[in-house]
């Protein structure tokens, strides 16, 4: 939904800026997180947004996972 634009999503595009692609912007960020934050159970805390994974796809996965795992 919020990377449908993107197409076929192989490995190159999972590592590619979503917000220099294009792929989403300031307000798609945060209904991102909300649907986010409710699909897995989890909150973001204002670190992940610094972080800088948090910018790509695989980033993102891999923050909401070390969330999970916490």
């Amino acid at each position: 939904m919020y990377f449908s634009q993107a197409g076929n999503l192989d490995d190159n595009a999972l590592d590619q800026n979503i917000f220099e692609s294009g792929w989403i912007d300031s307000f798609s960020t945060i209904l991102f997180v909300e649907d986010l934050e409710l699909e897995f159970g989890i909150q973001f805390a204002e670190e992940h947004f610094q972080d800088r994974r948090f910018a790509t796809i695989r980033g993102i996965a891999e923050i909401v996972s070390e969330i999970i795992d916490a």
